[in-house]
């Protein structure tokens, strides 16, 4: 398992998470549902930046944090 960070980028807003996932695609997945479950809107997959923070972090895959700021 692996932590990431991944980042969507609109022209009004920045949307974030932080989650423990196993690979680029599932924390990018991820970061999308919980996006729109949180009222943000998730964008395409291909928007959104992933990157890996820390290798072999133990603990099931999970969001840790979610969330957006103004850009």
């Amino acid at each position: 398992m692996n932590k990431y960070t991944c980042t969507l980028m609109s022209i009004s807003d920045i949307v974030y998470a932080t989650l423990t996932a196993e690979s680029d695609e599932q924390a990018r997945e991820m970061a999308m549902a919980e996006a729109a479950k949180r009222g943000y809107s998730p964008g395409r997959a291909r928007s959104w930046s992933v990157r890996m923070l820390e290798e072999g972090v133990d603990g099931p895959a999970q969001i840790i944090d979610c969330g957006n700021r103004e850009a």
